[in-house]
């Protein structure tokens, strides 16, 4: 067995019987043919994945692939990226080239290949907004094939890859940016930690630098303190809900959308008085309550004990059943 636990931002217990590390789309070609029926585990940047069984009898697939190609056509630039290069670091080198729009994205951890699975998302903006295609591995077909973002049925921190689990492998995301700035900054304390810092709200890589700031001051480093970001998902509920729920709890933060409303998971955690609550090694974060981390110590059933506090706490309270956002190596109950 193969140890990965060091493959996962949560550092729970993970062995598995094989790795193939994909480094080239050629290379998956190739390798997919060894599979046959043997269950497979995609594991990229590890920061979306919580580990409850702490052996995998299957293959890992590791896709590492660093490919990157630009096509720019009038004002608009087309990006192609590997599955393997990592979000932030993408973010970043977009705006160093003048291309803006991933801008309020910075600093979410993982690899390329997860974002449209997850459609990834912060302050107002989601993956689904600048995503053009994508180039995936069906294993159904046994074949590469291409889907254009209008048939990713891309929603709150879903797509079509959850709704299809297992059947296809992220090669190649290609973003549609833009050389000019449409600065979205009304979202969160976006415009006040610009104010504060002295920063241009006109200017995409100073938005870049206040949604670092933010995230920073909220949210402990998995590189240092184990965890795997938002545990949970905001609910989102239809808006007669949400209005009872205000008449209630005025102070219940909300982000009204139509005849939906979704509501701040981590206020309704943190008003419970669950923030900094322990059991065995993971605790809800002092600072993000939507946050769980890893001490080193914890166990899986440490971590099962807590969320399902946490979720029968909610429910009881305000009769909200909150959604566990990262995927599921194994059940949490």
């Amino acid at each position: 067995m193969f140890d990965l636990t060091g493959f996962t931002t949560l550092k729970l217990p993970f062995k598995a019987k094989s790795v193939i590390r994909l480094t080239s789309i050629e290379n998956v070609c190739v390798s997919m043919q060894q599979l046959g029926s043997i269950p497979r585990l995609v594991v990229g940047g590890g920061s979306n994945i919580v580990v409850l069984d702490p052996e995998f009898e299957g293959i890992v697939l590791r896709p590492e692939i660093q490919y990157y190609e630009i096509t720019e056509s009038g004002n608009d630039v087309y990006l192609e990226v590997g599955a393997g290069h990592s979000w932030h670091q993408l973010v970043m080198k977009t705006l160093d080239s003048g291309w803006f729009g991933l801008e309020n994205l910075a600093l979410i951890p993982g690899w390329m290949g997860a974002a449209p699975i997850q459609n990834i998302g912060a302050y107002g903006v989601e993956l689904k907004d600048h995503c053009h295609r994508v180039k995936l591995y069906d294993f159904e077909e046994q074949a590469i094939i291409e889907l254009p973002a209008s048939q990713l049925n891309f929603g709150y921190r879903h797509s079509l890859f959850k709704e299809l689990p297992g059947r296809f492998l992220v090669l190649t995301v290609t973003l549609k940016l833009s050389k000019y700035a449409s600065p979205r900054v009304s979202y969160g304390t976006i415009s006040e930690e610009l104010e504060r810092q002295g920063l241009d709200a006109e200017k995409p890589l100073d938005i870049a630098k206040a949604v670092i700031s933010i995230r920073q001051s909220k949210l402990p480093d998995p590189d240092i303190t184990p965890n795997v970001g938002s545990f949970f998902k905001n609910p989102v509920v239809r808006s007669e809900v949400a209005d009872r729920l205000q008449d209630e709890f005025p102070e219940m933060p909300t982000y009204v959308n139509g005849e939906y409303t979704k509501i701040a998971a981590g206020w309704l955690i943190d008003r419970l008085g669950l923030k900094g609550q322990q059991i065995g090694g993971f605790a809800v974060n002092e600072r993000q309550a939507l946050v769980i981390t890893n001490d080193g110590t914890g166990t899986a059933d440490d971590l099962r004990d807590l969320v399902a506090l946490i979720l029968s706490s909610v429910e009881a309270t305000y009769g909200l059943s909150l959604a566990i956002e990262p995927t599921q190596l194994g059940r949490l109950n």
